[in-house]
């Protein structure tokens, strides 16, 4: 709350009140600044012998403290110089918000909000005329085949083609041995490593290591369920 001291000292109060009056007035100053509206105090003994902080001493403070109070309309009690001082703060706070908004959210004059509208209209033109030519390039170009690049799990009832068994034959092998350990070695190869885009060159280069003599024992699986797999058929080979 401001305080206008020149006002105070040359004041009524200061000169008629005593020690005691005057700090009640001087409280309920303060105290009427906090409440709603600013500047005023409620109609109510009690609450202003609370305020005042004068407590079962307001009826001998009560004339002198309320000097210059007066009761409005809405029953609550208004001090002039109080309610000009909180009209002057409240317009004060409304200029500066409004100094505020002007720094942070400055207004776009006419002119320029004609050209950003422009700038907006050849962009949004640019980016349709964009969007159409992407599509029909999208239409015209053939999508790749994204199930073909992942590749694909053996068959089970997977068997080498004729070309396929030509090309074991040749390096020495047995076709129909190498298929069955070919087959249950992948067959139980999980998950990615599973998937060959080209199983025939896959053959081939297992066909490569069986002639070279690594047989099962080449592939050199690096996860457990394949290892597992691996001693399972070496087990059953052994048996046959």
């Amino acid at each position: 709350m401001p305080l206008d001291t020149v006002r105070l000292l040359d004041s009524d109060l200061f000169a008629l009140s005593t020690g005691d009056e005057f700090k009640c007035a001087v409280a309920l100053w303060c105290k009427a600044w906090q409440q709603v509206p600013a500047g005023s105090l409620p109609d109510h003994e009690r609450v202003l012998a609370h305020l005042s902080g004068a407590g079962a001493g307001w009826p001998v403070m009560r004339a002198m403290a309320l000097h210059g109070w007066v009761i409005c309309t809405d029953g609550r009690l208004y001090h002039p110089v109080l309610a000009e001082k909180a009209n002057h703060a409240w317009k004060a706070r409304q200029a500066q918000r409004a100094r505020a908004n002007r720094r942070w959210h400055p207004q776009e004059s006419t002119d320029r909000t004609s050209a950003v509208a422009a700038s907006d209209g050849a962009a949004a033109y640019a980016r349709e005329s964009t969007r159409e030519s992407t599509a029909d390039s999208t239409r015209e170009s053939p999508q790749p085949d994204i199930a073909g690049l992942r590749g694909a799990r053996l068959s089970p009832a997977w068997q080498p083609d004729a070309t396929l068994q030509a090309f074991a034959s040749t390096l020495g092998l047995d076709p129909q041995g190498v298929a069955e350990r070919f087959r249950d070695y992948w067959l139980a190869v999980p998950g990615a490593r599973g998937r060959k885009a080209d199983w025939g060159a896959t053959w081939r280069n297992w066909c490569r290591r069986e002639q070279a003599g690594g047989g099962l024992r080449s592939a050199r699986p690096s996860h457990p369920l394949e290892e597992q797999a691996m001693r399972l058929l070496r087990r059953g080979a052994g048996a046959g």
